[in-house]
């Protein structure tokens, strides 16, 4: 055996005792709250429907086209024949059953071995897993899942803005409207007030001019001395706030947030809530950098996959609710612990009413914003 001297003393470095604190620390995840955001209703912005048992493995969402208001007729002109039918169109979401499984070995060995209770971080370490992957099975449902297959074939005009104010033009390939952002700063191919502004009135318009298409119905809606008040969601990745907070603008809005509205933090605190700008809530969400484009997708450069959001964006269907299964084997010196679920996610699509677009499905309630990085 080797002698390890412990300098300057002539004892061995092995007859010194190590203790091993029994408390550890866990990387702090600082998850985005998507849950603020889910709900029962038509309105919410991430709507979460439960299913009986018996009811299928599907679930459609049934969505509504209004006849046209402007087709009226008047006096003596011939009423019948002329009706307009009432249009009805479905989503589908798939349900699957979803699990995460951890594992300890060797169970009564570690006791002997260490005083970390490793058996009752098995099913903290399965809640963190379950809840991360929501998130990451929303967001991408509407960026990767949805157009991750073909970046020739993005977004229609009406559901995506690239760059800010007087950035690249649109193009039906994802990749050369991206590629044509002159830089990565707010008045070019950043995030900036603009933008943001931009992409609120395309969600009030319902695409790049009035009634052009199927308008976002806001995920919540107030009343101001007798005019609707429409409030929007905007999340953005880390890296894309970083132009946002160089835009001179953004600072005046930050300002004035402050003085009028008790939940506006100010720039000395670090709230991944950042403000609002004309209804729209502003929100870093750290998780969209798992979703950014870069050069190994064909980009000439990376850029940021960002999401305006209004009502129903997104489904989320479950049956019963997640559970834990537990399993001895191995002589019952092996523990596997699973969390199990039975759901189904997707961001909503609808028919495009342009004539131009052939009824493509698009976003109900999202419209993508690609900045360079």
């Amino acid at each position: 055996m080797a002698f390890s001297p412990a300098s300057p003393n002539a004892f061995d470095v092995n007859l010194i005792p190590k203790h091993i604190r029994d408390k550890f620390f866990l990387e702090q995840l600082m998850q985005t709250n998507l849950s603020r955001f889910m709900g029962t209703s038509e309105t919410s912005m991430i709507q979460v429907i439960r299913k009986e048992s018996g009811s299928g493995l599907t679930s459609n969402f049934t969505l509504a086209r209004d006849i046209d208001y402007k087709l009226e007729g008047t006096g003596y002109d011939q009423i019948s024949g002329k009706g307009q039918e009432l249009r009805f169109y479905e989503d589908t979401i798939n349900i699957d059953l979803k699990f995460h499984v951890d594992k300890l070995q060797g169970t009564q060995l570690v006791k002997l071995t260490t005083p970390i209770d490793v058996y009752s971080r098995m099913k903290p370490a399965l809640l963190r897993a379950g809840s991360q992957k929501l998130n990451y099975s929303i967001l991408e449902s509407a960026t990767f899942g949805n157009y991750g297959s073909n970046y020739a074939a993005g977004p229609v005009a009406d559901r995506v803005v690239y760059g800010s104010a007087g950035g690249a033009g649109y193009n039906a390939s994802m990749i050369t409207a991206a590629d044509a952002l002159v830089g990565n700063a707010y008045n070019n191919g950043g995030t900036s007030v603009q933008a943001i502004m931009d992409l609120r009135d395309m969600a009030v318009n319902g695409g790049t001019d009035y009634a052009g298409n199927k308008r976002l119905t806001p995920y919540m809606l107030k009343n101001h001395e007798g005019a609707p008040d429409p409030y929007w969601v905007y999340m953005l990745s880390t890296a894309a706030y970083k132009s946002l907070k160089a835009d001179p603008a953004w600072t005046q809005f930050v300002y004035r947030g402050v003085i009028e509205s008790a939940n506006q933090p100010s720039r000395i605190r670090g709230s991944f809530f950042k403000g609002q700008i004309e209804n729209v809530l502003i929100y870093e969400v750290p998780e969209l950098g798992d979703f950014k484009l870069t050069t190994a997708q064909g980009f000439a450069r990376d850029n940021a996959w960002n999401l305006f959001c209004g009502a129903q964006a997104f489904g989320v269907i479950y049956h019963g609710s997640p559970w834990f299964a537990q399993e001895i084997s191995n002589m019952g010196t092996c523990i596997e612990m699973a969390r199990l679920e039975f759901r189904g996610n997707k961001a909503i699509k609808f028919p495009s009413y342009r004539a131009s677009d052939n009824g493509v499905p698009i976003e109900n309630g999202i419209i993508h914003h690609i900045t360079r990085l």
